[in-house]
């Protein structure tokens, strides 16, 4: 039963739990998901909502401050479980690369400072000037390289991403976790994997690339959002989980038999979900966690 079906006694009860179980297990809140916040507001919307993670985004640090962010966080009682974002590198066209890779190494270093372990890593879409996909591919990946070597010194894990294949001509080259474990393969230590549930859901080799990446230990992020069976943009309508078609426990259940013990992250581009209070989002999120997952880093 969708957590958007129930009256209001019910939804609230949800909620209540969900508060409650979250006060102690692995769900953490990407920023992007109460979007319109400044990261103090943020911090205190999340950690009443009962969550204990966020995952933060870098222009909300650098209105703040990064070290009157990071006390922020930790006075909330929050973890920082992430830091977004590095890449785009092909985003601005061939000569625009050396100024991605360095705006790259700038974010890495704001991650390290706040204790970030790991940063979303998303390469970068079609060269503006070009229609070839494998010039795209090729040119990111060695700008993906360059970057390792800073982030290898920073001891910041790159946390490459594959995106949905619909984001091939502005977003990312990498849109499968085949591809994501090959590039990781070739590029060795300092390389991890994001699994986000919107991009990869669809995918019949996921499981197996999921197992894959366990195995090599490189299993860094799990992004959960679901997919809505009607929508009105693939882009900003990503649905709170337990409202879609996803089947999240079963993906919750991959990522721990691969080994992963980490944070189940919920992640929504959604200008519904932007357009609510933030509490209330919140509350329904939290209310969709405690019924579309199993105990969060467990699969049960």
């Amino acid at each position: 039963m969708s957590v958007y079906l129930m009256d209001a006694e019910s939804f609230m009860d949800h909620a209540q739990r969900g508060r409650e179980r979250h006060m102690s297990e692995k769900i953490t809140i990407n920023q992007i998901t109460v979007s319109s916040l400044s990261l103090p507001e943020a911090a205190a919307a999340i950690s009443s909502a009962g969550f204990r993670g966020i995952t933060v985004w870098r222009d909300k640090v650098e209105a703040t401050g990064i070290k009157t962010s990071k006390n922020i966080i930790s006075d909330h009682g929050l973890e920082v479980t992430g830091f977004c974002l590095a890449g785009l590198f092909t985003q601005k066209g061939r000569d625009a690369v050396r100024g991605q890779t360095d705006d790259a190494r700038r974010s890495i270093d704001i991650a390290a400072e706040l204790g970030a372990k790991s940063i979303v890593t998303v390469v970068g879409g079609l060269l503006p000037e070009s229609k070839s996909i494998d010039e795209a591919r090729s040119v990111a990946f060695d700008a993906l390289a360059e970057t390792l070597e800073h982030a290898r010194e920073a001891r910041v894990v790159l946390a490459l991403e594959a995106l949905h294949p619909m984001y091939v001509p502005d977003w990312s080259v990498v849109n499968s976790l085949k591809e994501a474990n090959d590039w990781c393969d070739r590029l060795g230590p300092g390389m991890g994997m994001v699994v986000d549930t919107y991009h990869v859901w669809w995918d019949s080799t996921a499981p197996a690339e999921i197992a894959r990446a366990g195995k090599a230990g490189r299993l860094t992020d799990f992004h959960v959002a679901d997919w809505l069976f009607q929508t009105s943009s693939l882009l900003l309508d990503r649905g709170i989980p337990g409202e879609g078609v996803i089947d999240l426990r079963m993906w919750q259940r991959l990522m721990k038999d691969a080994g992963f013990d980490g944070w189940t992250e919920v992640e929504l581009f959604s200008e519904r979900v932007w357009a609510m209070p933030a509490a209330e989002a919140l509350a329904a999120i939290s209310a969709g966690c405690t019924e579309s997952l199993g105990k969060a880093g467990t699969g049960r």
